[in-house]
């Protein structure tokens, strides 16, 4: 080695270069991003939530009604007149870029994603963070890619690792995070080298988003580990309707988008608008019935009462429907989130309702629903997303209760075959399909 090429292997431009590098600074930027975005929701959530409570209870229920109403409407006017890509969750997008794209996507559609959701998720709109923090995530990998002046090839190879890296900071759960990009996007095109980086990625992501916001699980569950029992047995029945209803669920929200999209005498600024309001009079009926918001947002609180076993009976039922119609409603008008938190709500309340109804007839603990909640979530997400061995994992890192393992994967890959036999085609592509957009599987964007 020359003194020359010594001195070049130390320049820090040529260290970035090496993979290595690359991965954990893709890492780190999207760990980063991610937390900002997670405590940009919460705060203006809560402050929102804050204040409408502060008010009279008439007051308090018509802001309830129209906070997402006019949050729809922003949503309308920035795609209408500022970024028209940057509605929907995301994930769609993303898959498109890879497949179909040169691997390039702008910072410009991510930061406009990125207001939207704060807007819509912080005026109670019944989405998810998850979609829209892996599309910034994977902005960045391709934008970091632009800026260290790789290869044009390699631009796509970028998306995965971003994509992986926004899911476990979004989660805290690096393990789905990797299954889920196998699972979602590279099942075409799996190659061992591309693991790697999204190992790396992932790993520093969620490292990032445990030091600033703590190592606890995403849902602190009060429940004891459970022995293997009969009632663990409930998996099957939660299995077949997380199937059922996932397909219900897939086919209303693909349904009512098609609506939207037709609906020619409404202008495309307004039907976010409209969409949450029909999302507001619906979170709030759920409400006055139930005298909970889980409706509204993501829905936290809901999550941690139910698998700790402290909602029971119709109370579970309603929120079940009502988060149905409140996630359609908000989706298919137009809203910017994701579809995954929503599902794993859905799945947690379909589960909750059957452990309900086991406890009623035999005389078993109220943890029987927080558990039976659990494998409801699971459920439904396999079916309704369709990347199954994520499901597993991403409950149990979600959870932090492995006790209900086996199960959990049983009833899972039961939701995701019924869901499977009855729509082959997997929900963010059908999205896409919907859109006019055919993905292109036969070329491999990443070699």
């Amino acid at each position: 080695m020359t003194l020359q090429q010594f001195f070049r292997a130390l320049n820090p431009i040529e260290l970035l270069r090496r993979d290595f590098f690359i991965y954990i600074l893709i890492g780190l930027l999207c760990g980063g991003a991610a937390v900002i975005f997670h405590i940009s929701i919460r705060f203006v959530f809560d402050s929102l939530h804050q204040y409408q409570h502060q008010q009279t209870p008439w007051t308090m229920l018509a802001l309830m009604i129209s906070l997402p109403a006019l949050g729809g409407l922003f949503i309308g006017l920035i795609i209408q007149y500022i970024e028209p890509q940057a509605g929907g969750g995301g994930i769609p997008q993303t898959k498109a870029a890879y497949w179909n794209g040169s691997g390039i996507l702008t910072l410009k559609e991510a930061f406009w994603r990125f207001v939207l959701t704060v807007i819509s998720l912080g005026s109670g709109g019944s989405l998810g963070r998850e979609g829209p923090t892996v599309h910034l995530c994977a902005s960045i990998a391709s934008k970091t890619g632009q800026w260290l002046k790789l290869r044009k090839e390699a631009f796509s190879a970028m998306i995965p690792i971003g994509m992986g890296a926004g899911l476990a900071a979004a989660f805290n759960t690096p393990l789905a995070a990797i299954t889920f990009v196998i699972e979602e996007i590279l099942l075409h095109d799996y190659r061992a080298k591309a693991i790697g980086g999204i190992i790396f990625a992932a790993v520093t992501a969620a490292a990032v988003e445990r030091l600033v916001l703590g190592s606890n699980p995403v849902y602190l569950v009060g429940l004891p580990p459970f022995d293997i029992d009969w009632w663990m047995l409930i998996c099957l029945p939660i299995g077949v309707l997380g199937g059922v209803f996932s397909h219900v669920f897939v086919s209303g929200l693909l349904g009512t988008r098609k609506i939207f999209q037709n609906w020619r005498q409404c202008p495309d600024w307004g039907k976010p608008a409209i969409g949450g309001l029909a999302m507001g009079i619906t979170g709030t009926m759920v409400f006055i019935i139930t005298e909970h918001e889980g409706i509204f947002g993501l829905g936290y609180n809901d999550f941690s009462d139910t698998l700790s076993g402290n909602i029971v009976g119709v109370t579970l039922v309603v929120l079940f429907i009502g988060k149905i119609i409140a996630t359609i409603l908000s989706y298919s008008s137009g809203g910017s989130g994701g579809i995954i938190a929503p599902s794993l709500y859905i799945g947690m309340m379909l589960g909750g309702s059957l452990g309900s109804l086991l406890i009623h007839f035999f005389d078993l603990s109220n943890n029987i629903i927080g558990g039976a909640a659990l494998l409801g979530m699971g459920a439904f997400f396999a079916g309704s997303i369709r990347v199954p061995f994520t499901s597993v994992l991403l409950v149990y890192e979600m959870t932090g209760n492995y006790s209900l393992i086996l199960p959990l994967m049983f009833g899972n890959m039961l939701a995701y075959n019924i869901a499977e036999r009855l729509r082959p085609t997997p929900l963010h592509e059908a999205l896409l399909i919907q859109n006019g957009i055919h993905l292109n599987y036969k070329s491999s964007p990443s070699r």
